[in-house]
């Protein structure tokens, strides 16, 4: 028996490589340059990208150019049946189709020697450089066979020796079912130039299907009755009469079926004498050989063809011969990222970027279950969207699931249902307002789906979620045969369909107790391919999601557009139906958010009250002890969420002006020169970043250093400084850094080296002596509240390109979503991404309370980056915000948004900042 350990070094190396998305390349529809700010607690439904920016990824993987091939791939199953004259000299005379290594199959007409010099001797294969031409050694026409009328139009040509399998030779598969659903297939025949050159040079004909007894098939044959249904009735659907053959050459009919990005030619049928004018004609009879399927298992078994049924099933014949197969490169070339190589590759893939698709567990003693094979779709870490049909109540006492369940390779996890909310007005057995939201009892850490709210779909292209056999949905080029017959959750690209060509194809639908109901084009979505797939690929599944990538804020995120409610092949050949969200987003924000309407508490309900007697500049109050002063709106920070919550806002004289609590003030004071360089600092730096800017690009290596961020130093008892942690420079005198920091030793710090971090050089900072320091009061050393401290220098420093000051974040009820922590590792500066999170989700994560002036992060865990390194932050370390833009006054400007307080160095431990923006009257009035 394999131990585990073993299992998981095999794991560890068949998924080496697979760090990257897999699905269409992200989309960009104009949000890619946003700067997203998250409010204090959620407010909007739709801020998906805001909450979870610490999962967006912002890097391409852009495949490698693929491989050309030597050889064209397209007919390497084609035979060219050939007789040899008395002279040596070969006719090629008729085609055929290797179906095994020593077996050939054509029609019975081709194995006649009328109208031909003899029954045909040898069979040619293999392409322009690697030819191989083998002797025939039997020829088994179908005892059966007619010539007056095309029937039973078939026959074996066994060759004397095996041949030798390439990319020029591979069998084909065989289509062996009675029914044939393609709609249109390909017919093979020879270039009139191959007839003449007699070189192996083959064209593709577009067929489509006809009913074999329609009038359109009478055939003179056939005494005008229609062909029987042993045979196929095929209908040009472009005529070329520059290649056509007015006698039969035994053209083989077939389908290209996807599977592994590459297409494997299953073969339908043969090109009867039913009708007399060969492939001129534009009907056509051709011999299905699933209707012979006996007969010719029969004639390979007698002869001793190490062959079973088995081999000719669909997903065995794909798996023995892909790594030769013709690739579809438009597939792999659209993909973001590697394409697993393997079936253990596609099942680490889903158990590491599709834990946002659950299934459902009921209970054990549950009957009439309506769908056991029902899938559902994370949309936040505590709620799952699915079909009402896949969780309504299957008994009068309510039996309804209890988990939603993560399947993975080793072990599968369950997650406790909290409550199920299906919407008012489905109706069973109905597809109308077929959609439920599930609500779990405790938030997981999973990376969710964000839900599209519009109806328009940004691209045509999408990702389709179904399940399919693992080894039918890997890439390789090389012959490597898997007997694993495991599902997984797959994802092929699909195409959205209009809803006026798909209702007239919704009959194929029909079956498996699915109802189609209630669809509609102004609730449903239809997706389809005309490229049809080996059975196994992909097969659809009810609630699974159909999404894309899109790019918000420079990272991309999943977006869900709707669940797949009705389909069979994942929309390929047949379409796939799925239940729209968008038109039912403000039923989903109620029961989501909890509120009747996104906003929360609605503005109406605050106390606004209007003093008449106030006016601008005016000392005032609003009434809840804090006091401010009244200035136009624009310049409040506060006023929006303070409406908000329903806190009261007083109005000074009229709706322009209003009453703003001091701290929360835009303040551009000309007296306190402290206040007027903060607040000046966007403007009065301009000129320094433009001209960073300028050398950055020419010499990087000279412009490495960051100008705002200083080091924090202690004298030492060998004459040496000890440079422990960060600090940042806000104006020429003052640097901002925590309490925590001045604590690193017991007495207190003596210089400050600034503009040092990442310098190329000495002369690119400065060191200053500090000539005092300055702890917040109530500073506590426990909680971490307070945890600011402020270092005055004793002399202004020298502002140069160099070394300047940077701004600071001021506003006090949103936070950017794009932050960056920087910190230093063993003399190695790295930069941290990090993101806010809601308050209430940060006090669930917590063991104590979170305290007033402190915000919360987690770091940056990119979707698809396997196991990221564990970065630990000091304190002191500085959380900056680089606020982008093209506008000419302002450019990239640093603002510190908070100082690392404390936390974990595990991706997903809380980590705590003390907020600047909560300190900055403070600082004015310390700073002095």
């Amino acid at each position: 028996m394999v131990s585990r350990s073993v299992l998981f070094a095999v794991l560890s190396l068949l998924c080496n490589g697979i760090d990257a998305f897999h699905n269409l390349f992200p989309i960009d529809i104009g949000f890619s340059e946003e700067d997203p700010f998250l409010t204090t607690e959620r407010e909007e439904f739709d801020d998906c990208h805001l909450r979870y920016m610490r999962y967006g990824k912002d890097e391409l993987d852009i495949p490698e150019p693929l491989r050309a091939y030597e050889e064209p791939r397209d007919y390497s199953h084609i035979a060219t049946i050939g007789r040899r004259r008395n002279g040596g000299t070969i006719d090629w005379t008729c085609m055929g189709a290797l179906i095994w290594d020593s077996v050939v199959i054509t029609s019975a007409q081709c194995t006649t020697d009328e109208g031909f010099n003899g029954i045909p001797s040898v069979v040619r294969l293999g392409g322009t450089k690697y030819v191989q031409v083998i002797n025939i050694k039997e020829v088994i026409r179908h005892p059966d066979f007619m010539p007056s009328n095309g029937q039973n139009d078939i026959a074996l040509l066994q060759l004397d020796r095996k041949i030798i399998i390439n990319e020029t030779a591979v069998p084909t598969c065989l289509w062996l079912f009675d029914g044939v659903p393609f709609q249109k297939l390909d017919s093979i025949g020879r270039t009139a130039a191959s007839r003449r050159q007699q070189t192996p040079e083959f064209v593709t004909e577009e067929m489509t299907t006809v009913n074999v007894k329609s009038e359109d098939c009478f055939a003179p044959t056939t005494r005008n009755q229609g062909l029987p249904e042993s045979q196929l009735c095929m209908e040009t659907l472009k005529q070329n009469a520059d290649n056509c053959q007015d006698k039969p050459e035994g053209n083989p009919l077939q389908a290209r079926l996807l599977h592994n990005f590459q297409t494997s030619p299953f073969l339908i049928g043969l090109v009867t004498s039913s009708f007399t004018s060969g492939s001129c004609n534009r009907r056509r009879g051709y011999t299905k050989i699933g209707s012979h399927r006996d007969w010719l298992m029969q004639v390979l078994l007698e002869r001793n063809v190490s062959v079973t049924p088995e081999d000719f099933f669909p997903v065995v014949c794909a798996n023995r011969f892909r790594g030769l197969r013709p690739r579809a490169d438009e597939l792999v070339l659209e993909r973001n990222g590697a394409i697993p190589v393997n079936s253990i590759q596609v099942e680490f893939v889903r158990d590491r970027d599709l834990q946002y698709i659950v299934q459902f567990r009921w209970p054990s003693d549950a009957k009439n279950v309506p769908q056991m094979n029902c899938a559902g779709t994370f949309v936040d870490q505590q709620t799952v969207l699915t079909l009402a049909e896949c969780v309504i109540a299957t008994t009068p006492k309510g039996v309804q699931p209890t988990d939603v369940v993560q399947v993975s390779r080793f072990r599968n996890t369950s997650y406790p249902i909290k409550s199920i909310t299906v919407h008012p007005h489905y109706v069973k057995s109905s597809q109308k307002n077929n959609i439920a939201v599930v609500k779990l009892q405790s938030r997981q850490d999973v990376v969710p789906a964000c839900v599209w709210t519009h109806r328009i779909l940004p691209d045509s292209r999408v990702d389709l979620t179904g399940a399919g056999m693992s080894i039918l949905n890997n890439f390789q080029e090389s012959i490597f045969v898997e007997d694993d017959l495991t599902n997984a959750f797959v994802q092929p690209a699909m195409d959205h369909y209009p809803w006026a060509n798909c209702s007239t194809e919704l009959g194929q639908l029909v079956g498996g107790n699915r109802s189609l109901d209630g669809l509609t084009k102004n609730e449903h979505l239809c997706f389809r391919s005309d490229q049809w797939i080996v059975p196994g690929v992909c097969e659809d599944v009810p609630g699974a999601p159909v999404l894309r990538y899109i790019n918000r804020a420079g990272a991309f995120f999943k977006y869900v557009y709707a669940l797949t409610v009705a389909g069979k092949t994942c929309g390929h050949g047949i379409p796939t139906i799925a239940v729209q969200l968008a038109p039912h987003a403000a039923w989903l924000r109620s029961v989501i958010l909890d509120k009747s309407n996104s906003g929360g508490q609605k503005a109406s309900e605050s106390v606004i009250v209007i003093n008449p007697d106030l006016k601008r500049s005016d000392e005032c109050s609003n009434g809840d002890g804090t006091m401010g002063i009244c200035v136009p709106y624009a310049m409040c920070l506060s006023t929006k969420e303070r409406l908000r919550k329903g806190e009261r806002v007083t109005l000074c004289t009229d709706g322009t002006v209003v009453c703003c609590p001091w701290g929360d003030i835009a303040k551009n004071s000309g007296g306190d020169l402290i206040r007027t360089e903060l607040d000046s600092c966007e403007n009065r730096y301009h000129s320094l970043r433009r001209q960073r800017y300028s050398g950055f690009s020419q010499n990087e290596s000279l412009y490495s250093n960051l100008p705002h961020v200083a080091e924090v130093g202690w004298p030492q008892n060998n004459g040496g400084i000890a440079f422990e942690c960060f600090g940042y420079l806000i104006t020429s005198s003052i640097i901002v850094t925590s309490a925590r920091c001045l604590e690193t030793y017991s007495y207190k710090p003596v210089v400050a080296r600034i503009g040092s971090v990442q310098a190329a050089d000495s002369s690119n900072y400065i060191i200053q002596t500090i000539r005092r320091v300055r702890v917040h009061d109530d500073y506590d050393s426990q909680t971490g509240a307070n945890n600011i401290g402020l270092l005055i220098l004793a002399a202004p420093i020298e502002i140069n390109e160099y070394h300047f000051p940077g701004c600071l974040y001021r506003n006090n009820t949103h936070l950017p979503t794009r932050q960056f922590a920087i910190s230093d590792d063993r003399d190695a500066t790295f930069f941290l991404k990090v993101s806010p999170i809601y308050q209430s989700e940060c006090q669930q994560r917590l063991t104590v309370p979170l305290v007033s002036g402190q915000m919360c992060l987690l770091k940056a865990q990119p979707e698809g980056v396997y196991n990221p390194r564990n970065k630990c932050l000091r304190t002191g370390d500085v959380i900056v915000w680089e606020h982008r833009t093209e506008e000419e006054d302002v450019m990239d400007v640093v603002y510190l948004v908070g100082l690392f307080s404390h936390g974990g160095c595990n991706a997903e431990n809380v980590q705590i900042g003390t907020r600047i923006s909560s300190y900055y009257d403070w600082i004015i009035a310390n700073g002095k």
